[in-house]
This record gives C-alpha cells, sequence and structure tokens, in this order.
C-alpha cells in the first residue's frame, strides 16, 4: 500500500500581520482625519473629527511600544539564540557583574569610612588644640608666662587684666573649651577659672581657625583644609551681611569665608579638582557656641572641607610605619588573585574540586567529631587554596582559640580570686572604727566604683588629747591605685608615729608618690591635727576637696588650704590653716565623687546642692550627716552607676574639753 504524502496544515495567521495592519490604518486615519478637518468648517463634524483623531493616535501610541518591544525581543533572539552566547552573558551577569558592583560598594563604603576618619582625625586635632591650650591656660594663670610655642594669632585675656573688659559675660563666670564663633570666623576657646586670695580670676585663650593653625595642621599630620563660616539667624550683624536681591536681604548671605591657602595658592576648587584620585576629600559641619551669648545654635555653624592623603591617614591612625599599610594591600591583592584563579579553573578541574571538596568535608568532619570528644589539639591542617580551606584554617583557629580562651578563663578565674584578696585586704587597711575619744563621734562611708579603688581615709590617736584623720585619693581606678593608696598609708603610719609635723609629712608622702608613681599619676590628701586641750583645729590640704565646717546657728564653712596634689611636682608647698573648736562641732570630709555624681543627663551634683543639704543638718550627728549626703546623690544619680569613688567621713566634737582636762 502505497502512502501518499500529506501536506502540513497551514500555519495560523499570524497576529503581528493584523497587529501591522491596524497600526498602518490608524496613521492612515490620523493623516485622513487631520485633512478633512482643515477642508470642512466648524460644525459637528469638526468634532467628531477631533475625537475619531485621538483615538487613532491612541492605537497608533500603542502598537508603536509594541512594534517597538517586538523588535527588541527579536534582537535579542537572535543575538542570543545558541546557548554559548546565553552562558556567555549568564556567566557575565552572574559571575563578573556581581564582582564589579562589589568592587563599586567597597570602594564606596571605604571612600566613606576613610571619609568618617578624616572627619574625626580633624576633629581630634582640634580636641588635640583645645586640650594643649588647656596646659597653657592652667600654667599662665600659675605662673603668668605665655606659652612660646603658641601661634601669633592666639589671644590670651585675663579678668585681672585689662583684657579681661573684652570678654563677653558668659566667659567670665564659667569655665569651657570648645568652638565658638565671633564676627571675625570660628575659634577655640578655652576658659579656665582661678581662685586668687581675693577674687576670682578668668583667664581665657582664643585660637582663631586661621591661615596660620591650617598650616600647621598641614605640616604636622598633612591634611589641608578649607573653612567656610557661617553666622546663621545669629550672626545678622551690622556689616555682618553680604549680597541684596531685590531690596531685600536674603538669609543665608551672611558668610564670612576664610580662604586658607596652601603653598601654591590654589583656591578651592583647585584644591577640589586637585585631591580627587590622590586624596581623601570630605566635609565636616560643626555647631559653635556664639560668642556673644554663650548659646550653641545649628544655626551658628562651620563648614570644614577636608583633603588628606590616604597614607597620612593611615600614619594618623597606626604611626609612622608604612608597613602596616603595604602588607594590608598586599594580603589583599593576593587574596584576589588566589580567588580570580580559582574562578577561572573551575571549569577545567571539577573532578579536581569535587574529589578536594569530598577530602576536606572528611577532614572536617573528623575534627569536628574531635572537638565533640574534647580534643582541642586537632588540627585540620589545609591549605587555603579554596573556600572550604578558608573553612578548614577557620576551623583550626577556632580550636586554637578554644584551647587558648580555655587557658585564659582559668587564668582570669585565678585573677578575680587574687583581685577579690586584694580588695578584701584594702578593705581591712581602711579604719573599722573611730577615734578612741570620749566625747568624739564618727562615722564613715568608702564606696569605690571598681573591686579596688584609689580613696583612702584614716584616724590616728596620737596621744591622750590629739588626733588626726586623713583622706586622700589616688588618680585612676583599679588595681595600681589601691597600690599606691596602700603604700602612701603605710607611709603615713609610719611618719605619723614618728612625730613628723604636718610640713615634713607632706614632703616625704610627696616624693614617695612623685618617685612611685607613672607620669600624671597623682594623689590628693587632706590632714587635720586635732588638739582637745587648746580646743584647735589645723588642716592642711594637697589639692583635695576643702573639708566643711558645721556649727550651731552658722552656716556650712570651707576650710580652705590651697596646694597642688602629691606627685605633680617634686616638691610642694603646703599651708596650714588653724582654726578654733567648739562644743558641737562637726567635720565634714568628702572625695570629689559625691560632688562629681552625675544624672541621666550629665549634670553634677555640685557643691551648691551639698552646701545646701548641710546646711539643712541640725541634728548634725555623723550617721545622720553621712546618710543625708548619701540619699542627696542616690536621688541626684538615679540608676546611672558611679564615675568615680565616693567617701564620706564626719567627725562631731561633744564634751571634748571634760575629756581633755581628765588625768
Amino acid at each position: 500500500m502505497t502512502m501518499l504524502p500529506t501536506t502540513p496544515p497551514p500555519p495560523p495567521p499570524r497576529r503581528t500581520h493584523r497587529a501591522l495592519i491596524v497600526w498602518l490604518a490608524s496613521f492612515a486615519v490620523m493623516i485622513s482625519a487631520q485633512y478633512l478637518d482643515s477642508l470642512l468648517p466648524r460644525s459637528f463634524a469638526h468634532a467628531f473629527l477631533g475625537f475619531v483623531t485621538f483615538c487613532s493616535s491612541l492605537v497608533f501610541i500603542a502598537l508603536t511600544i509594541y512594534w517597538f518591544a517586538v523588535a527588541i525581543r527579536w534582537m535579542l533572539r537572535k543575538l542570543f539564540w545558541r546557548v554559548g552566547r546565553r552562558l556567555f552573558l549568564s556567566y557575565v551577569l552572574i559571575g563578573v557583574l556581581p564582582f564589579i558592583l562589589m568592587s563599586i560598594l567597597l570602594l564606596a563604603v571605604g571612600y566613606m569610612g576613610a571619609g568618617v576618619m578624616a572627619q574625626a582625625a580633624l576633629r581630634g586635632e582640634r580636641q588635640a588644640s583645645l586640650g594643649q591650650m588647656e596646659s597653657w591656660s592652667l600654667e599662665y594663670g600659675l605662673t603668668g608666662r605665655k606659652p612660646i610655642d603658641g601661634l601669633k594669632s592666639l589671644e590670651i585675656y585675663d579678668t585681672a587684666e585689662a583684657s579681661g573688659a573684652q570678654l563677653p559675660a558668659w566667659l567670665k563666670k564659667a569655665s569651657f573649651s570648645g568652638m565658638v564663633g565671633r564676627n571675625d570666623g570660628a575659634l577655640l576657646v578655652v576658659s579656665r577659672q582661678m581662685q586668687n586670695a581675693d577674687a576670682l580670676r578668668t583667664i581665657v585663650f582664643v585660637q582663631p581657625l586661621d591661615a596660620s593653625w591650617a598650616a600647621q595642621l598641614a605640616e604636622k599630620s598633612g591634611m589641608q583644609i578649607r573653612t567656610a563660616y557661617d553666622h546663621g539667624a545669629k550672626g545678622m550683624r551690622k556689616g555682618a551681611t553680604e549680597g541684596v536681591s531685590d531690596g531685600r536681604r536674603t538669609r543665608r548671605q551672611n558668610h564670612i569665608n576664610l580662604s586658607v591657602d596652601d603653598d601654591d595658592g590654589d583656591d578651592l576648587q583647585k584644591l577640589f579638582m586637585r585631591s580627587v584620585g590622590r586624596k581623601i576629600v570630605w566635609g565636616d559641619i560643626t555647631a559653635l557656641t556664639d560668642w556673644t551669648s554663650g548659646d550653641t545654635s545649628e544655626e551658628l555653624q562651620v563648614v570644614t572641607l577636608i583633603a588628606i592623603p590616604v597614607t597620612n591617614l593611615f600614619q594618623f591612625y597606626f604611626g609612622s610605619s608604612g608597613r602596616y599599610f603595604e602588607t594590608v594591600v598586599n594580603v589583599i591583592l593576593a587574596l584576589t588573585i588566589a580567588l580570580f584563579i580559582i574562578y577561572l579553573m573551575a571549569a577545567l578541574f571539577a573532578a579536581v574540586l569535587i574529589f578536594s571538596i569530598t577530602r576536606a568535608v572528611n577532614r572536617i568532619e573528623k575534627g569536628t567529631k574531635a572537638v565533640e570528644r574534647g580534643d582541642f589539639s586537632y588540627r585540620i591542617a589545609m591549605k587555603p587554596t579554596n573556600q572550604l580551606g578558608e573553612m578548614a584554617q577557620s576551623f583550626d583557629r577556632m580550636t586554637e582559640s578554644l584551647s587558648s580562651l580555655l587557658v585564659t578563663v582559668a587564668e582570669k578565674e585565678r585573677l578575680q580570686s587574687e583581685i577579690e584578696i586584694a580588695a578584701t585586704i584594702q578593705r581591712n587597711l581602711l579604719p573599722s572604727e573611730g577615734p578612741k575619744f570620749r566625747g568624739v563621734s564618727f562615722s564613715a562611708h568608702f564606696e569605690p566604683t571598681a573591686s579596688i579603688g584609689g580613696d583612702y581615709y584614716d584616724v590616728f590617736n596620737l596621744d591622750k588629747t590629739r588626733l588626726a584623720v586623713a583622706i586622700g585619693d589616688v588618680s585612676g581606678h583599679g588595681l595600681s591605685t589601691g597600690i599606691v593608696m596602700a603604700m602612701v598609708k603605710a607611709a603615713m603610719t609610719t611618719l605619723v608615729e614618728e612625730g613628723a609635723d604636718e610640713r615634713s609629712l607632706f614632703r616625704r608622702l610627696n616624693e614617695l608618690v612623685h618617685r612611685s608613681t607613672e607620669r600624671r599619676a597623682f594623689m590628693t590628701l587632706g590632714f587635720t591635727i586635732f588638739d582637745l586641750e587648746h580646743s584647735t583645729i589645723r588642716h592642711t590640704n594637697a589639692g583635695h576637696l576643702y573639708p566643711y565646717l558645721l556649727r550651731k546657728n552658722a552656716a556650712p564653712y570651707s576650710i580652705e588650704s590651697p596646694s597642688l596634689p602629691l606627685g605633680v611636682r617634686s616638691d610642694i608647698v603646703t599651708q596650714t590653716v588653724e582654726l578654733k573648736l567648739e562644743e558641737g562641732d562637726a567635720i565634714v570630709y568628702l572625695s570629689d565623687g559625691i560632688v562629681e555624681a552625675q544624672d541621666a543627663n550629665g549634670d553634677p551634683l555640685g557643691f551648691d546642692h551639698l552646701e545646701a543639704i548641710l546646711a539643712q543638718q541640725t541634728d548634725r550627728s555623723p550617721s545622720t550627716i553621712r546618710d543625708a549626703i548619701l540619699d542627696a546623690v542616690a536621688r541626684h544619680a538615679g540608676t546611672r552607676p558611679a564615675d568615680d569613688d565616693r567617701t564620706i567621713m564626719v567627725l562631731r566634737f561633744d564634751n571634748f574639753s571634760t575629756v581633755a582636762t581628765a588625768p
């Protein structure tokens, strides 16, 4: 039987043909309607032709977009019809494009991080300048000498001299350290208050952020800056506004630009263009305190453009050696090359990778089982040729870290035990009871912020009619301060038992602290001798808070005896104040952790609040006064933990004359 050839069925009519016919028809309708509309007069036919033209335009635009999409689809099909081309595009989109995007992201993140570091470096340099100015102001207040390494534009004001009249009222009344805005630009201002014999003296150092300061900054750190000072609404003063538009002053025209030129005199635009690609260029906006009123507002600010080389930025944070930066670059480059080679060779060595993956998984499995058994000495020891190799090395580092962690935990437990023992010893060094005199009542409180504190107090029974008390505070916290405290206590006990007078006692203790502690470590100390037979109080102070004398029908009296703390200098000059002791008097000794106790907003308790509390104590018993002070500190600080050790010592004298005259 013969099979007759069958003809294939005709293909269905393609929709594209119909769409093409409709597209051409809509175009023809638009042209015809426009032509007829120009011939016919204004009538109903004119409105009908307008509606037809509108509908034909919509159809024509929609079909044009459709044909454009069809053309793109046809081009993509022709271009990527072959599988190889599609795979190539897939590899580009999946394998190469993420690397490009990630590189852009890392560059952006790295640049932003470097910009933030540059901003922090600038603010750190400003803070360093403020710290140096604070040291200068202290030295100027003590010696009257101007700093020899200060810039020529440095301004010095002293209320004890005629220059103090130029200061605004708020700077004369408070200590200050920060940035201030004045008509002539942004300033670094440090205000220090010092107590003279008869009045309060205010010393103010002002350093304008001018060209000399910027040149010093560039020489020190390689950082080049351009500064624009904006008065904002507070700077609308006579002569401070620039630019007029339609007879009205614009609010943001009152700028005073400080053009800080570099060596070749480039302006702001040239500096920016020269820095792109070679330096980190970033901006900083800092709110300023108004020179006249002392108010801080976001409308009064200084805008700084920073340009600093990356090498200088790394030197600022990691030191002058460039080996660290070179090492980081080499490691990143080596890792990038290794990953790129692995990526290219993956397709050719698929079988090898499968074998290596299986072997690595088996080794990692053996390692996890070893760790499960408690064997932290097991090491996989695989080369980091791929991700599993990195994982194996991470596993080795993890087991090594766990092993070290166990040793560290044991060592920390041993150190913690020793610290607890040292804290117990320190508490035992403090007197457990008051003076052994009838008519003399005593109460004390010691609260360290760490396990071992730096505060110290002691009571000495000199003879039958004299007793002495001491209170001190070692700078810092922790074990080192406790050692210094114990050392000073031992030395003071020896000196008191030897009968040393106040001058000799403080001189020898100052030599001990100055010789035995690190630089900038110091200790404040107050020492009082009560002579019950002669009814006198002799108080000698070395930088400690002045004690308060509470007397019946009188306001709290501060026994002032100014002097530097122990250890600041190799020699010390102290003053001894002698007062009359009366029946019913109470003496209150405090450490600075009491008056500096801060609330949730960072505001300290302060001397005014403390003196108000002391003035309310009509009972004047030591325990009542102590509890009243502690309650006030607790209410003020709330849940905020103490920033410094808190120590209170209170003595009261009743009927001490009968004790002094007793045989």
